[in-house]
């Protein structure tokens, strides 16, 4: 059994995710601990267990998985049987569950095949409470202010002092998950160790991880629009790079090389040797922005800002437009979750022939380092009103939203009702036009392990291609299963000035100097002391 510390730092769902203000409902709850306290609750952390790791495999992939990288199906199975045979959810009167979504909430159960179908399986009434992601920052501090909470609820992992909020308000769901405790719910047994570091909390598990692979993100590229501009997206220095940036952009036809910039720059710090986020050296942590690769990045990317390289609007646009760009060939470059892959096939025209651009060195001699992802899109947490039984029957649901492909679960929880929702093309289900209206995101409250497909046998094994080609080179952020008091309750607060001013000299607003007096004052605002408990957890962690 791995033994593991927690980490209350890792991104949670999106940045729009951000619960700061939410210790102010919950009296007592400041981020008060003393360093002897802090080291304490480390130790306490460093011996809980985390799940068992049990794979499944219902349906035998045409590529195989690893820890790091995802399976890979060119056809999905049909007629595929029930999983679960009892309904998980019978002896509950109701549960009721808040997440956060990206498509249109329906009004209710009745006006949407999806909720129904989810409610008939599980067998009991789902009060279902998708919150739009861009407002859930928002109405999680005041539905845990409230105390009125759901049975289930999304916890975003930069909430202030969420020891605490875990400890008062949510199960502890270490007696009937750790170690192998948690075969008896077999399908999230099947969710990867590395995905349930940020699920503990007081020395046991608090939530259930909803998983990603931990390879981080890709470069996207359109191989008809490279032809067309008579590229090629094989670069072996950093030199080639910012030439090829250059030949994608062209302000006078409004076609840039990308726009999503703070992406390009984290980009170029990995081709340059940086920090994932932290270092950590002889237990000594030290912020990236300290580094020397940093400011050369950040100086590179203005560069290519100046140069026209990056859409005018980057700055300003939603995230979302960013893809439209590259839809629409305005940029030539996509920089974003590898995960994207499906839904940029189905917005892309059918020649645009989607690859992944693999970053070099920056000065050359192979394959850039790529940063790792946290293991998690988010985490979800149960109310700590639910015990004994009832506990057990809500752990047993999101179990049931885990059942993997080769699953009736998983085909109704994708694609919904054939012939209404779906129908079969090329051996894979797709969604109608009914389909597409109706569709729900349950992946937000807990799903099966990501998997590459299903779909054309050439673009999975491309996915799958990069994910074993850039899993041989990740960085993965040291502060993982360490928990700073400090950067929990501050990261936000003092961190901004910092990266607004960054931003400030990627377009020209600001000067290095003017970053330098920004990094000395984050310093003394609370990153020094977040680099010192960072080093007490450290040490307070079995080697």
């Amino acid at each position: 059994m791995e033994r593991i510390v927690n980490r209350r730092t890792l991104l949670g769902m999106t940045a729009a995710l951000s619960a700061a203000g939410v210790a102010a409902g919950l009296s007592g709850c400041g981020p008060s601990a003393s360093p002897e306290e802090n080291k304490q609750a480390q130790e306490k952390n460093a011996n809980a267990v985390l799940p068992s790791y049990v794979p499944v495999e219902l349906v035998k992939p045409d590529l195989a998985s690893t820890d790091l990288v995802p399976a890979g199906y060119f056809a999905y199975p049909r007629n595929p049987a029930q999983a679960i045979t009892d309904k998980p959810g019978a002896g509950l009167d109701q549960l009721s569950i808040m997440y956060s979504t990206l498509v249109v909430p329906p009004r209710d159960a009745a006006s949407n095949t999806f909720w129904t179908n989810l409610q008939n399986g599980v067998g009991t009434t789902l009060n279902l409470q998708p919150i739009a992601n861009g407002d859930y920052a928002k109405k999680f501090p005041t539905v845990i202010a409230g105390g009125n909470l759901p049975d289930i609820m999304n916890f975003p992992t930069t909430t202030p002092d969420s020891p605490k909020v875990f400890e008062k308000l949510f199960a502890d769901l270490g007696p009937l998950l750790s170690g192998d405790a948690a075969k008896q719910f077999p399908y999230l047994a099947n969710i990867p160790q590395y995905s349930w570091k940020s699920t503990v909390a007081n020395g046991t598990i608090y939530a259930v991880p909803q998983h990603r692979p931990p390879t981080g993100g890709g470069v996207f590229y359109r191989g008809d629009v490279f032809d067309k501009l008579g590229l090629s997206p094989e670069v072996s220095t950093g030199d080639e790079f910012v030439t090829l940036m250059k030949a994608l952009s062209n302000e006078k036809e409004k076609r840039f090389a990308f726009s999503n910039v703070g992406n390009v720059l984290t980009l170029l710090l990995a081709m340059m040797g940086g920090p994932n986020g932290w270092s950590e050296q002889n237990g000594t942590f030290t912020i990236k922005y300290d580094h020397p690769a940093f400011k050369e990045a950040v100086l590179k990317t203005a560069e290519l800002v100046k140069a026209g390289c990056a859409h005018p609007d980057s700055a300003t646009v939603p995230y979302d437009q960013h893809r439209q760009f590259f839809y629409n060939e305005t940029t030539g470059l996509l920089l974003d979750g590898p995960a994207g892959w499906d839904l940029y096939v189905r917005s892309l025209p059918p020649d645009a022939r989607l690859g992944f651009l693999i970053p070099p060195k920056w000065a050359g001699g192979g394959d850039s380092p790529q940063f790792a992802g946290s293991g998690i899109q988010g985490i979800t947490a149960i109310n700590k009103k639910l015990t004994g039984d009832k506990l057990v029957a809500a752990l047993n649901v999101l179990n049931y939203l885990a059942a993997p492909i080769g699953s009736a679960e998983h085909l109704q929880r994708k694609y919904g009702t054939e012939g209404t929702d779906f129908t079969w093309v090329d051996n894979r289900p797709e969604l109608t036009e009914a389909g597409n209206r109706q569709f729900m995101d349950f992946q937000y409250i807990v799903d099966s392990p990501i998997i590459l497909g299903p779909g054309a046998q050439d673009e999975v094994e491309t996915q799958h291609t990069f994910a074993e080609r850039v899993s041989k080179s990740l960085v993965y952020n040291p502060t993982i299963g360490l928990y700073s008091p400090t950067s929990n309750s501050k990261s936000g607060t003092i961190g901004r000035p910092l990266d607004d001013t960054v931003t400030g000299v990627l377009w020209g607003r600001n000067t290095p100097a003017d970053f330098d007096a920004a990094l000395k004052k984050w310093h003394s605002d609370g990153g020094d002391q977040m680099a010192e408990e960072f080093g007490q957890a450290f040490a307070a962690t079995p080697r």
